[in-house]
């Protein structure tokens, strides 16, 4: 085994960059469906090499690693993260493949819209804010030289000294540094606790931690095993990702499960979590039961997110939009004020 997956990755060697997630959305679930409708596996991906052109080499490349012998997980780990390739080696060990390839490509789409609401949230304001950053770039190189042209030595002399803004500037640039470094010196668990602290975000935050780990716990214990187990699987098979936040989330759960904390109480002293996840641990669901629970209590955070992320954008634009009114107001009394100065010199 080890020799034939030595030979298939020498082939990879070129393909080592990941799927993009819209790529892995179509490959999955349309795998997943074509087996489920009764094709074979190598069936399967003749179809979908007739239907992706661009997929062709890679999926040859995949058939040549299925006939060596060699798992689908371990054909895919150069293409994938490591928490899908766990869901494809257990379900590929009890017989659910179909069903989890499916899963996995619902469970991508879904994770592909968080992201571009998450990303509409914080693009928002750095819109606004760059237009207000080059208003006051343009005012400074462009309108003031002007207006100081129309004005005489001692009306000049009233625009404030520049060093003062290189100075709080420069203040302003240290301290930035400093919490840059300071951020970075964080684990990535302390990094999270900061976030869902923070009182804008805080809500949302905790929304996407509790929504992707109920996520992943549903189609993972929907292969049989319990939560011990599975951590115990994710953190063996997240080694080589030890700074991430996924493993710092599993690993430090994994370690007070084997310390004897109960899972409910887990969930509960964790600040990450919302705390209502806590009460399907406590009812004594076997593992595919409790999937089933999970994925529809994973349904209900995905809608809640989406519902928190639209409110806190309704919040942000009014709030933004006064900034923005304020800041141009500001401007113009700036640009105003010297030149009716300016003017009224002239006449005297």
């Amino acid at each position: 085994m080890l020799h034939q997956l030595t030979r298939y990755h020498k082939k990879q060697l070129t393909r080592s960059k990941r799927f993009k997630i819209r790529e892995q959305i179509l490959f999955f679930q349309e795998l997943g469906e074509l087996l489920q409708s009764g094709y074979s596996i190598s069936q399967s991906l003749d179809i979908l090499a007739s239907a992706h052109s661009k997929w062709y080499q890679w999926l040859t490349e995949v058939r040549y690693g299925l006939n060596q012998g060699l798992a689908l997980h371990l054909i895919l780990q150069k293409n994938v993260s490591s928490q899908i390739l766990l869901q494809l080696k257990l379900a590929d060990q009890h017989g659910n493949l179909s069903e989890t390839l499916v899963a996995i490509g619902q469970n991508l789409a879904k994770l592909q819209q968080q992201q571009n609401k998450v990303m509409q949230v914080m693009r928002y304001p750095l819109i606004l804010l760059s237009i207000l950053g080059a208003m006051l770039v343009g005012l400074k190189y462009l309108l003031y030289p002007i207006l100081n042209q129309w004005q005489d030595k001692a009306a000049s002399s009233d625009i404030p000294n520049p060093a003062y803004t290189y100075f709080f500037g420069g203040v302003a640039c240290l301290l930035l540094f400093g919490l840059i470094i300071i951020w970075h010196r964080k684990t990535a668990r302390q990094r999270l606790i900061i976030l869902v602290k923070l009182p804008v975000i805080r809500t949302i935050a905790k929304t996407i931690v509790t929504y992707q780990v109920t996520q992943q716990l549903a189609t993972l214990l929907a292969s049989g095993l319990t939560v011990p187990e599975i951590l115990e699987e994710m953190v063996q098979s997240d080694l080589q990702n030890a700074r991430s936040t996924v493993f710092a989330i599993v690993n430090h759960a994994h370690i007070s499960l084997k310390q004897g904390q109960t899972i409910e109480n887990y969930v509960l002293a964790q600040p990450y979590f919302n705390r209502s996840l806590a009460g399907y641990f406590s009812r004594g669901h076997k593992p595919k039961e409790l999937a089933k629970y999970l994925s529809y209590y994973a349904k209900t955070q995905f809608q809640l997110l989406m519902q928190q992320t639209d409110r806190l954008i309704s919040t942000m634009q009014p709030l933004f939009f006064g900034i923005i009114g304020v800041a141009i107001v500001g401007l113009y009394m700036s640009m105003l004020l010297p030149m009716y100065q300016s003017i009224g010199g002239l006449y005297q």
